[in-house]
């Protein structure tokens, strides 16, 4: 805890002006990663419920659950989705509290610095959803619990752990210590309207499709007169960053010290976008009151990047059965995609652990994985979520390469270390600089190097060796 007040408050600052800014990110779901907002009644968990005490009292013990949401866009179902949960286990009453980020920020940035706020004013829930992002700073500030002896102990945690996929538990996994079972995940796709492909004459790629098979089909777009651009330029800079990974850049150096922003090769895929609006003409210039997932369900562009979890918006305008996804081409960074997942995790604080990991623990199987993304973001629990894609009738097609990708390794977690917050905010400037060409992508890159390297000389997560042994252990996926 010894940061999180003078966190708590430097935060504020930087996150309340990049609400503000056009590089903050977009609060809708083409650049968020929150839980689906359209989902089936629950079903009843299959799993044998652990043994949880009720409150001496006789009274079942509350729970305080947070989300990444204002719940308005909530269905019945997933608002009461822990009477699942209450059948197999009365001693515990969870209860959800939406948490928004749009007063600080649109994305996890700003929902981090309310519960990072919220832990500081001792008002803190007992168990938050929280993305790979904020892993690092909930770890380093020592407000989680590790699970690791509940889960030993525990059947339905040990079995819903057994059927994670290994590697994408290392990111919730510092130093042996287990934070979570996660619920959902997502690996960003190139996202295909195949109709537009059929009428232009072209052939969908292949799983290892190369960064020229995808110049050679913007030209084919552009010359076949069928769509205004070949792609959008993506204005999320997780989606922004699986296009650096598969051209061999990354917006960090390997172990995280410092910016790799401005390499050679980061420079190239920020020219190539840059001239994509503004030379080559294979994308329109990105604009603050049209996503890049708007365009596509327009017809307007026949490419875009993102995850599973803009199916919700596909389905508003049942345009799902037009979207093919695949692979991230290979630009010589291999067909690598960037990825990470969420789940739920304890705090520290909490009165009730036992309880409190009980609920965070179930919350990664099949009653509540079932219900809240049976479209959304995409299950981490590879067995549940085949169950849930091959039974929508309004799933996005080829989905399949999702979980392959998983399978194959093809994929990096973002980078995201405890200075996440400040990053982010550089990032999304970034972008929105470089989308308006003020300025060449090397000058663009070079200035966010010079802060993002400033951002960790001034770190207070980086002085001791126990402190970058921790990093060290965050990166290694």
């Amino acid at each position: 805890m010894k940061k999180i007040l003078s966190s708590a408050l430097s935060m504020l600052l930087v996150l309340s002006l990049a609400a503000c800014g056009p590089g903050g990110g977009s609060s809708s779901s083409s650049s968020s990663q929150s839980p689906s907002q359209a989902a089936p009644a629950p079903e009843e968990s299959q799993s044998a419920p652990a043994e949880a005490p009720a409150d001496v009292s006789g009274e079942a013990v509350p729970i305080r659950v947070a989300l990444f949401s204002d719940g308005n866009d909530m269905s019945d179902s997933q608002k009461n989705v822990f009477n699942a949960f209450t059948a197999d286990y009365p001693g515990i009453a969870p209860k959800f509290e939406y948490i928004t980020s749009d007063s600080y920020g649109s994305n996890w940035n700003g929902y981090l610095m309310k519960i990072q706020t919220m832990v500081a004013a001792n008002d803190a829930p007992d168990v938050i959803a929280l993305g790979l992002e904020g892993v690092a700073m909930l770890v380093m500030n020592d407000m989680a619990l590790p699970i690791n002896d509940f889960v030993e102990s525990n059947s339905m945690a040990k079995e819903l752990l057994a059927m994670q996929n290994e590697d994408l538990m290392k990111i919730f996994t510092v130093e042996d210590k287990l934070y979570s079972i996660p619920y959902e995940a997502n690996c960003v796709v190139t996202h295909i309207n195949k109709d537009i492909f059929a009428k232009a004459g072209i052939e969908l790629p292949s799983y290892d499709w190369t960064w020229d098979d995808f110049v050679q089909i913007c030209d084919q777009l552009k010359a076949s007169g069928v769509v205004d651009y070949p792609f959008a330029c993506t204005q999320n800079f997780f989606c922004y960053q699986a296009l650096m990974y598969c051209n061999g850049a990354s917006p960090l150096n390997a172990d995280w010290t410092a910016s790799a922003f401005n390499s050679p090769e980061s420079v190239k895929v920020a020219q190539f976008f840059q001239d994509a609006i503004f030379k080559n003409g294979y994308a329109p210039e990105p604009s603050d009151t049209i996503t890049d997932t708007e365009l596509m369900m327009q017809e307007r562009v026949a490419m875009s990047w993102c995850g599973r979890w803009v199916s919700d918006d596909y389905n508003s305008s049942e345009f799902y059965d037009k979207v093919w996804v695949t692979t991230m081409p290979n630009g010589g960074g291999g067909n690598t995609s960037c990825a990470g997942n969420a789940g739920f995790v304890v705090l520290k604080g909490t009165q009730h652990p036992e309880e409190a990991m009980t609920v965070a623990a179930w919350c990664s199987g099949e009653a509540y994985t079932k219900t809240f993304l049976s479209t959304g973001s995409l299950p981490s629990n590879f067995t549940y979520g085949a169950e849930v894609c091959e039974a929508a009738a309004n799933t996005i097609d080829n989905w399949e390469v999702m979980y392959k990708i998983y399978e194959n390794g093809d994929w990096k977690r973002s980078c995201d270390p405890p200075e996440y917050a400040e990053l982010a905010n550089i990032y999304g400037d970034t972008l929105s600089i470089l989308y308006a060409n003020q300025g060449t992508a090397e000058e663009i890159l070079n200035n966010a190097s010079e802060q993002i390297d400033k951002v960790f000389e001034k770190s207070d997560y980086r002085d001791t060796p126990e402190e970058l042994a921790t990093i060290e252990a965050l990166y290694k996926r």
